[in-house]
């Protein structure tokens, strides 16, 4: 009978069974024809309605509600969480740009501090409810058990998967009642020479289950997610500064708007709260409350990608106004400014401005990968049989180095002498008060990283080239922002490639070396982004390959010589303010912009090429994972 709107199926008599039986195409059979091939239950019910079942109340004709079909609603969705995003980020373009413009040194309408204090007191309720209510009592895990699933391994080393009442889902588990010392695993198919199970350690065909959460994405780079983690440190540590500035100077109450402090504060917890559930729940699957997860992923793409705005433009105008304020100071004496006390944050903040830019690019692509899982199914490998027998625990990957030593080592050597070079460079710039010599010092050091690395690129390609080329790894999360962070660098290096031909004719030592160095910068890092996309696709073919691992050492030599680049990019702005000629070419106010835009997208090239390089480490010396 029906009851509540759920099919109760009565057990049959013992004498109306062989007429159950006989009726292959009766409502029932059908009905529990569909439960058994794994139909969801509500659409089971709802395709029966018209079925004829015995009720003991009189029929009556029931209207359907009208609903708009799933796929419809989901796509109706989608569109309005975009919008709002949409709406977001211009509003943080508009606000940042309307409140850097004022005529006056500092003047405060108090609306862009009131946008930001609503992004971030949102985005930490949404942060807050998907770990206390979405993510209550789920467990990250990477293995679902099922027991009664059991692989039949045989001695010729081929298996067999099938379901069984009595498997076990460990393999050799010892039952209570039976204490005796049980052979290996090996030694059995060894001396037996028969089949043997084991049991399997995966439960599912397909996760979450429907309306579950789980931790079964596509996933990201732990090295990525470390840097985001270090960035992040950067970026709270610049906020602790600025809250510090209140403690500081006298002018703090004239200079700074009155919730400048709870703004920073603000940004502080939320830079923390998000980078632990991103480190954490980069997996995450969810297929439950789809609207209003994708609301609050969305949310929190616009916001990231609002601080990047805000920090840029922000940024960009208050280096320009302590410029201008200087030019002013040495010209007419004028004292009377906000800007006349040096702080530790405006000191520190060309260090520490790209930490906040480049962690919030990086949340921003994590958590767009994220979105795109929402409502997803993923369907789960079978595990081979070497894996369910092996030693190892499931999940656990063992890296070392092997066919690597030669460029590791070589690699930290290319890295100590460029820390030296860097070293070298501060000593002559601040205390010899040589700034000509300090600038040959660090353009010389990174004529010879890219030259040496372009060598690198080229041989590594040579030797990675008889590996495996997996087309549809072509786009994933690492590619793309690559390419982002490539698009900068070609801004960049443009901007300055134009300003440094057009003083070509004096022939300057300084204005030659830049020249050179800017040429190689655009050739090094178009063949190495070459390089990394073909890379981040190949895959072993066979055993010969994982145990040859051809060109790991050289992948290892890049990633150490990326890493000793991006240290030498994180003193860009210092170098952009030793040499004269750019800032003499485009303006002030021209030439501020161009770097706190680009600049940051330098930085992430060089770190994100490392990032992408360690991924090629590890898993081009795989073979192909079966689908």
């Amino acid at each position: 009978m029906r009851r509540s709107g759920v099919y109760i199926v009565n057990e049959p008599k013992q004498e109306d069974s062989e007429a159950l039986t006989a009726g292959i195409g009766s409502p029932d059979h059908v009905f529990l024809n569909k439960m058994e091939e794994g139909d969801d239950v509500q659409n089971v019910l709802t395709e029966e309605e018209t079925l004829p079942v015995e009720t003991s109340t009189p029929k009556k004709k029931k209207e359907k509600k009208r609903r708009l079909p799933s796929v419809y609603r989901s796509a109706l969705i989608k569109l309005v969480c975009g919008v709002y995003a949409l709406i977001i980020i211009v509003l943080g373009l508009v606000f940042s740009i309307a409140s850097s413009l004022t005529a006056e040194e500092r003047v405060h309408k108090y609306y862009l501090e009131v946008f930001l204090v609503y992004l971030y007191v949102l985005s930490l309720g949404i942060v807050i409810y998907f770990q206390l209510f979405l993510l209550s009592g789920v467990k990250v895990k990477t293995n679902y058990f099922e027991p009664n699933i059991r692989v039949t391994v045989k001695q010729d080393g081929s298996a067999n998967v099938h379901k069984s009442p009595t498997a076990s889902p460990y393999p050799g588990r010892i039952t209570e009642n039976n204490h005796e010392d049980k052979p290996s695993l090996t030694e059995d198919v060894e001396r037996n020479g028969d089949q043997l199970s084991v049991g399997s350690y995966h439960s599912h065909f397909e996760m979450p289950p429907v309306g579950g959460v789980a931790h079964v994405g596509e996933g990201i780079n732990f090295y990525l997610r470390l840097g985001a983690l270090a960035f992040a440190f950067g970026s709270v540590t610049l906020d602790g500064l600025n809250i510090a500035t209140y403690f500081e100077t006298q002018m703090t109450e004239t200079c700074e708007s009155q919730i400048f402090i709870l703004v920073y504060a603000l940004h502080l917890l939320f830079t923390f709260v998000q980078t632990f559930f991103l480190f954490k729940n980069h997996k995450l699957v969810i297929d439950k409350s789809k609207p209003i997860v994708r609301f609050g992923m969305m949310h929190l793409m616009a916001t990231n990608i609002c601080v990047v705005i805000v920090t840029i433009i922000t940024e960009t105008a208050e280096d320009y106004r302590f410029d201008s304020f200087a030019a002013l100071n040495i010209t007419s004496g004028l004292v009377n400014s906000c800007y006349e006390e040096v702080t530790l944050a405006r000191s520190a903040s060309p260090y520490l401005f790209p930490c906040t830019i480049i962690y919030s690019i990086i949340a921003a692509g994590i958590i767009y990968r994220l979105y795109q899982y929402i409502g997803k199914r993923v369907k789960q490998r079978w595990p081979s049989h070497t894996s369910l027998t092996s030693s190892v625990p499931a999940g656990a990957t063992s890296i070392d180095c092997e066919k690597a030593n030669k460029g590791l080592f070589l690699g930290m050597l290319i890295a100590v002498v460029t820390l030296i070079a860097i070293a070298t460079f501060f000593v002559f710039e601040s205390r010899i008060k040589d700034t000509s010599t300090a600038i040959k010092i660090l353009f010389t050091t990174e004529i010879v990283l890219m030259v040496i690395t372009s060598i690198g690129i080229i041989w590594g390609y040579v030797r990675l080239a008889k590996l495996k080329f997996l087309q549809n790894m072509f786009f994933s999360v690492d590619s793309v922002l690559l390419l982002v962070a490539l698009s900068g660098s070609f801004i960049y290096l443009f901007f300055t490639l134009i300003s440094v031909c057009s003083i070509t004719q004096s022939f300057d030592s300084v204005v030659m070396i830049n020249l050179v160095t800017i040429i190689l910068s655009v050739c090094q890092i178009t063949v190495q982004t070459v390089f990394i996309l073909d890379g981040l696709c190949r895959c072993s073919k066979n055993d010969d390959q994982c145990a040859a691992k051809p060109g790991r050492a050289v992948v290892t030599f890049l990633l150490i010589c990326n890493l000793a680049l991006w240290c030498v990019s994180m003193f860009e702005v210092k170098k952009t303010k030793v040499l004269w000629f750019h800032d003499e070419f485009y303006g002030k106010l021209a030439w501020n912009i161009i770097t706190h835009h680009c600049v940051p997208t330098l930085i992430f090239f060089r770190f994100h090429s490392a990032i992408c390089l360690s991924k090629i480490w590890y898993n081009a010396y795989q073979k192909e994972k079966a689908s």
